[in-house]
């Protein structure tokens, strides 16, 4: 009498056996066919999923690139926003908080600089479109300032209506005393 590998828990058991004394199983034709199947199925899951990684990594990086290039630009490219940022050395993240209070936004600086020339930009949710307002004077550290929805308006001139257009994004830019370029974004559900 010989033994073999119990095919339910791999335990060695006697090659007569009609049960695992280990696990209990029937070892008769048809439990081990069901059990064989089982194996090779998790084998075949295993696998798809060891090839699905690897995609799936490769789509995830594919998306945040495309993602940068579109809200960022590419380098020496246009940005996709209208909003043009000097060429200046880096990005500073602005402290700041906004409000939307029906029909206007309440913007604060929560930084110990000044905002200088200030583009605010709403992008409507329906259409994907910008919608842009060039704040004349200057935020300043601890300030808050208030712009009408009706000031937003589309290169063509149509202005964002929050009554019948649905909120998406707003987004601040602006310089900093140190010459660099501010920037915030807030997205909205």
């Amino acid at each position: 009498m010989g033994t073999e590998k119990c095919p339910f828990c791999g335990q060695e058991i006697d090659a007569e056996a009609t049960r695992c004394f280990f696990c209990g199983a029937s070892l008769d034709e048809e439990s081990i066919e069901k059990r064989l199947e089982q194996l090779h199925y998790q084998e075949d899951v295993r696998l798809a999923r060891k090839v699905r990684s690897p995609v799936v990594l490769e789509v995830l990086v594919v998306g945040i690139l495309l993602g940068i290039i579109l809200f960022h630009g590419t380098p020496g490219g246009k940005h996709s926003s209208p909003l043009e940022s000097p060429s200046q050395s880096s990005t500073v993240r602005l402290n700041a908080e906004v409000t939307f209070a029906g029909a206007q936004f309440v913007l604060s600086n929560n930084d110990s600089f000044d905002w200088e020339n200030v583009k605010l930009e709403v992008v409507s949710a329906d259409s994907g479109e910008p919608f842009c307002l060039t704040v004349s004077e200057t935020i300043p550290a601890g300030g808050t300032y208030t712009a009408e929805a009706a000031e937003f308006c589309r290169k063509d001139g149509i202005p964002f209506d929050p009554f019948s257009m649905k909120l998406d994004r707003f987004w601040i830019r602006c310089d900093t005393p140190e010459r660099e370029n501010g920037s915030y974004l807030a997205g909205w559900k």
